[in-house]
């Protein structure tokens, strides 16, 4: 038996020795298609029918001849990024709807009549590309490309963004990799914006598709992002050197307010974060986002935009059906500085039935309840009539005037979880996991953004009750100092003193909602 079992053991590690790696497989692509044209002397200065090492060196991170392509940091083969990428630029043939060569690049490859490359062949370039570009190793399910193609699939973003103009702004096209049916996957991905000099951001776009969980954009604050390797990767577990910019969990344009903004240093290098889930039973997955950022020169905004993004991992919830609820302090004990509230949102997972955001009182109690994302008709004001919690679609409250925070005081986050599911879970980033999260924007300064002075009377109607949010778009709720007394009515009228509308506060209560209904845009009292 000896003699049987040893030799099958050997020639099954000679097997895998030999498996093809991606770039081999992309090595092929190019000798069939390319190497015949592009020989030692050609005149774009790219040689392509040397062997496989001397094709690597010759394409992996070098500047193109091309004057048009290098001019825009254009790399032949840009690790992590096909769309910095000139190889990919000749070769896309309109598989990526976005990329197009411009003047002075040439005509699309293969040139002298030979036939673009099937789209599968294109996207295993791409996805060698998106995945790091290395010259060893298998990080492409060639597979699931072939099936994609093949069988059929879901695009995620069928109809891409058109960019913003190049005098405005840039767009990053974050992928696509796929997903067989029924499966989920995360990935971290370092970004080079290649901003040609300090520039702010006022406005960002996250377009992704359905079945995204989230999309997070970090930014470099020094230069770790040199300890991470270019393309995609699974895990991220230090967050070394980075500051958040946003997160989404769904597509959502961010315009900050007037004078406010975010700076970027130029050739600023980002962190972005993408995980999606295949809810399909039969069709892999396309997995794409794209995001338009919006620029001004430095030096506009009056004051920084500043986000952040506390988590409470220490969360375990059984799965016996009983509802559990955590909380969490974030305060700087002895800070007497402020900080001023613009935006603030959450984000739990399946199990998540409520989440609530409190200002802390500075003995550690509960203060204002400032958020409740179970409130989605009054865009996360705590008050409404009818609330439903949307694990997926949380709202996000803004203050126009901004809210200030003591960080001595800080807040209070608390969610609820009921899990019924076939065990118990804790924190983790899968969806069968479990997050608590909580997201919020911020001013440290509001000097010279011109803010409305509260005038004497607008003070002494605000000690009986005030309106949330105001300005309101389809409802707002008119929060009272003291309980409705019996026979208490709330009347709306237009600026001309008509009235437009009435109603009765039941007694006791310190709420009452306005919906806007038939009203046209403009202002009421």
């Amino acid at each position: 038996m000896k003699k049987i079992f040893i030799p099958v053991i050997c020639m099954l590690s000679v097997f895998q020795l030999a498996a093809q790696s991606t770039f081999e497989d992309v090595y092929a692509l190019l000798q069939t298609n390319c190497a015949a044209c592009h020989v030692d002397g050609h005149e774009s200065g790219l040689s392509l029918n040397g062997s496989i090492a001397e094709v690597y060196d010759n394409i992996y991170n070098t500047d193109p001849e091309n004057a048009a392509s290098s001019a825009k940091g254009y790399k032949v083969v840009f690790p992590g990024d096909p769309y910095k990428s000139f190889l990919f630029s000749k070769i896309n043939n309109g598989l990526a709807l976005d990329v197009n060569l411009t003047a002075g690049e040439g005509a699309a490859c293969p040139q002298d009549g030979g036939a673009p490359l099937a789209d599968k062949d294109i996207e295993l370039i791409r996805q060698w590309i998106i995945y790091g570009a290395r010259e060893t190793g298998s990080q492409v399910d060639v597979a699931l490309i072939n099936s994609f193609y093949t069988t059929g699939g879901i695009q995620s973003v069928p109809s891409p963004p058109a960019p913003p103009a190049p005098e405005e702004g840039f767009q990053i096209h974050y992928g696509p990799w796929f997903l067989w049916p029924e499966d989920e996957q995360e990935y971290w991905s370092k970004f080079s914006t290649l901003l040609p000099e300090d520039q702010e951001i006022n406005r960002v776009d996250v377009q992704m598709g359905p079945y995204s969980h989230h999309f997070i954009i970090y930014k470099y604050d020094m230069p770790t992002h040199v300890l991470n390797p270019f393309g995609l990767r699974e895990l991220d577990p230090e967050f070394m050197g980075v500051s958040l910019v946003t997160a989404n969990q769904f597509s959502y344009d961010l315009v900050l307010p007037e004078n406010t903004a975010f700076p970027w240093a130029s050739n600023t290098w980002l962190d972005l974060n993408s995980h999606y889930i295949n809810y399909s039973a039969d069709l892999p997955l396309a997995c794409e986002v794209f995001v338009n950022v919006y620029t001004q020169p430095s030096g506009t905004a009056v004051q920084q935009m500043y986000s952040e993004l506390p988590v409470n991992d220490d969360i375990y919830i059984p799965n016996n059906g009983n509802e559990y609820t955590f909380d969490q302090a974030i305060y700087d004990g002895g800070n007497n500085d402020e900080i001023f509230l613009w935006g603030i949102t959450s984000h739990t997972h399946k199990y998540g039935t409520d989440y609530d955001i409190y200002k802390r009182n500075a003995d550690g109690s509960r203060g204002e309840h400032i958020f409740d994302a179970s409130c989605i008709g009054t865009e996360g004001m705590p008050g409404c009539l009818d609330e439903i919690y949307d694990y997926q679609h949380p709202p996000i409250r803004y203050w126009d005037n901004f809210l200030p925070i003591t960080l001595k005081e800080g807040l209070i986050h608390e969610a609820s979880y009921v899990n019924n599911g076939p065990e118990p879970v804790w924190f983790g980033l899968t969806s069968d996991d479990e997050m608590m999260v909580m997201i919020y924007f911020y001013l440290e300064d509001t000097t010279g953004l011109n803010l409305p002075a509260t005038t004497a009377i607008e003070e002494q109607v605000s000690e009986r009750f005030r309106i949330q949010p105001n300005p309101a778009h389809q409802s707002a709720v008119v929060i009272f100092a003291t309980p409705a007394a019996p026979s208490t009515y709330m009347l709306v009228t237009d600026m001309t003193g008509n009235r437009v509308g009435m109603q009765e506060v039941p007694v006791g209560s310190t709420t009452a909602i306005i919906e806007r209904r038939h009203l046209p845009a403009g202002m009421y009292m």
